[in-house]
């Protein structure tokens, strides 16, 4: 090849340029001199001389030219491969006005030649500045991938940023390589439309293959890179580390900081002020303390000391609960002792009352209804007298019959009859206690007609009486609700059994109910390990509670008994299950030097010593030294609602910091492995300009 430097640039021609004569080679350069300026598209008829025109080499080769260089790759790049004829379009539209670029006649003329000169000057750097353009694609996928990211426009980072899983952010990044890949493509190709459309395809798919594999190469990375510098970095910045384990343990949780201080906040009005943000957490932040019980370090103790004095207070705390949720302050003999005191009281001024008022009684009736027990009557002329004693329902029948006339005369005054009255309550309740039930049925019947012959002769004595009998339902429906906790009783009969009173014998019902409830738990074992709230949550009390207990309070008393079961979950998670841990942390607290790594030395057994003493070092890496986990206990177990909020608004943002930068790398190489395909491929290599050139016949 021989090259030529006319008007100013160098031309390539073959070796046949150099068998002309003198005449035929001035034709031939004058001829390529017209031709530098023409159009490439020669249809020559006689052989040729083909001779491709390349940009000066020598005036791109200083620093100018080579920054120019990296401004155009990182161009191509940032406009997915249509730098060039954003470009040569500028050049074309501006010609006329500024002189830019390459002449014509019309602007698609010289948008033709302007496009052929930027892909000359893109060919030379690939070919000679290769470094140069490489460096400037490169920093045009950094900058590209970091702007998508930052502006919320690239799937991938937001995926990140949700806490999406690794095979959802897997997803998102595939979708995004594709679009961006087919831009790429579509872009950096040449030809008519169904060329590019083609070429978009090809690195579409790329794209989609590298996009899917991008986050995992990220998050594999990233764990190594952080399984090396944790042991450092957890040491140099302890509040670092923990503040990402409580952020771990948050995201896991689902909630907000500003969740869990309502949380805190809500327990403490409800008078746990001992929940604590462990609680908070659920099993994310229970796991996490279960490290921090089972590891030498400061807090330690602390933090078991804390979790024992609380559950040794869980028995007050939900006597308390029952007591407000049922509205039950007294127990159930202290509720009847006062309604019965109120009870007798006021029917102690009714019934005086009813005396003042009252004519004479008519106790015929009564009699009557005596007699038919005593003396059946036709049975007894058929029968003559006997000698036959008397049973028990019969005496108690006669006796009453005693008070009330001698056989020739009947007692007529109201307050004798009232006397009756009261001597017949005491024996039917002596009756009930003994459960005598036929007596008690016999001396009913006449207690009704007794209180009908007092009715009559006062008419207030029926307003005393129904007063009296409604108060005495109230005192009944106390020991209904005692009998209700019993798990023979069906929560379906409990419900309609208290359904069906009224507001004052639901009350008492609730004190009669609450009080074998709050027996049980102040009875139970006060040890750390019992739960007293799991004896409240069984089907039937869940049933109950929500129709038993005070309107106001139902929801309330929900959520201290399911509290209480979660402070046992947590000192059960913490402290309980398995002593090896906690064993080996003690071990491993008292001795300064590993005695099996001692004593495998000791015997010689050098392969055996050396992974024990690499176990160790591994162990040392996991990025948790004591004062991290100090910290983090002491995180955990704190329980002021504004505090705990800071501490996870600060350890949020240090998460969003970790997954904004993770997001930000997964973007970035998202976009440097899509933008690669199509310049590998060739698509960035421009073909130098071609100009055929007649050569004359000898």
């Amino acid at each position: 090849m021989t090259v030529l430097n006319i008007a100013g640039r160098r031309v390539t021609v073959d070796d046949s340029f150099k068998n002309l004569t003198p005449e035929q080679q001035n034709a031939t350069v004058e001829e390529i001199a017209k031709r530098l300026g023409a159009s490439a598209d020669g249809n020559p008829t006689r052989p040729t001389v083909k001779a491709a025109v390349s940009p000066e080499e020598d005036e791109r080769d200083n620093f100018l030219a080579k920054a120019d260089t990296f401004m155009r790759g990182a161009a191509d790049t940032l406009s997915f491969g249509l730098a060039d004829e954003i470009a040569a379009g500028g050049d074309a539209l501006f010609n006329p006005i500024f002189g830019t670029g390459e002449g014509g006649g019309s602007i698609s003329e010289r948008y033709s030649r302007n496009l052929e000169r930027q892909r000359a000057v893109d060919a030379a750097d690939s070919r000679d500045r290769f470094g140069y353009r490489l460096a400037g694609q490169i920093g045009g996928g950094l900058t590209g991938g970091a702007g998508l990211a930052r502006s919320g426009l690239s799937a991938t980072a937001n995926a990140i940023e949700r806490g999406a899983s690794l095979a959802r952010v897997a997803g998102a990044s595939a979708g995004e390589g594709a679009v961006l890949g087919g831009l790429q493509g579509f872009g950096s190709g040449e030809g008519g439309f169904l060329n590019r459309l083609g070429s978009g395809g090809v690195s579409g798919a790329v794209g989609l293959a590298g996009g899917a594999a991008a986050p995992y190469a990220i998050a594999g990375g990233g764990a190594f890179l952080g399984s090396l510098a944790a042991p450092i970095m957890a040491r140099l910045r302890p509040e670092h580390a923990a503040n990402r384990a409580l952020a771990t343990a948050m995201q896991r949780s689902g909630k907000t900081p500003e969740q869990v201080a309502r949380i805190l906040q809500s327990a403490a009005d409800d008078g746990q002020s001992e929940y604590a943000l462990v609680d908070a957490l659920g099993n994310a932040g229970q796991r996490m303390l279960s490290s921090v019980t089972r590891t030498p370090n400061e807090a330690r103790q602390e933090v078991i000391e804390q979790l024992m004095r609380r559950q040794g207070g869980q028995g007050d705390r939900l006597a308390n609960a029952l007591a407000e949720g049922f509205n039950a302050p007294d127990t159930a003999l202290q509720r009847t002792a006062r309604l019965t005191q109120a009870r007798d009281t006021e029917a102690n001024g009714l019934y005086e009352a009813a005396r003042r008022q009252a004519g004479a009684v008519n106790v015929t009736p009564i009699i009557e209804q005596l007699d038919e027990t005593l003396q059946p009557g036709v049975n007894q002329i058929v029968n003559p007298q006997n000698n036959i004693a008397w049973d028990d329902i019969e005496t108690a029948l006669a006796r009453v019959k005693s008070r009330l006339t001698d056989g020739n005369s009947q007692i007529t005054d109201f307050n004798a009859l009232f006397r009756v009255k009261l001597n017949l309550d005491d024996t039917i309740a002596k009756a009930e206690a003994q459960g005598l039930g036929n007596k008690v049925f016999a001396l009913r019947a006449v207690k009704r007609r007794v209180d009908n012959a007092l009715e009559e002769a006062s008419p207030a004595f029926r307003e005393a009486n129904d007063t009296f009998a409604r108060q005495s339902g109230v005192i009944d429906a106390v020991d209904a609700g005692r009998a209700a906790t019993s798990g023979r009783r069906r929560a379906a009969d409990t419900i309609e059994e208290f359904s069906a009173m009224s507001p004052d014998q639901q009350a008492a019902y609730r004190a009669g109910y609450a009080d074998p409830l709050i027996a049980r738990v102040e009875g139970a074992a006060s040890s750390p390990t019992t739960n007293k709230a799991r004896m409240l949550m069984t089907p039937k009390f869940r049933e109950e509670f929500q129709a038993v207990a005070d309107p106001e309070q139902v929801t309330r008393l929900g959520r201290r008994i399911g509290r209480e079961q979660r402070m046992f979950e947590t000192i059960n998670q913490a402290t309980g299950g398995s002593r090896t841990a906690d064993n080996l942390a003690d071990f491993d607290d008292l001795a300064n030097f590993d005695p099996t790594l001692l004593s495998n030395l000791m015997k010689g057994q050098w392969k055996t010593a050396a992974l024990t003493a690499v176990t160790k070092a591994l162990n040392e890496g996991k990025g948790l030294p004591p004062r991290v986990i100090e910290r983090v206990g002491r995180a955990l177990m704190e329980t002021d609602p504004e505090h705990a909020r800071r501490l996870l608004t600060v350890a949020s943002s240090t998460k969003m910091d970790d997954n904004a930068k993770r997001g930000m790398a997964t973007a970035i190489l998202n976009s440097m492995t899509t933008s690669a395909p199509p310049r590998i491929l060739g698509q960035d290599r421009r073909p130098p300009l071609e100009i055929s050139v007649p050569v004359p016949v000898r």
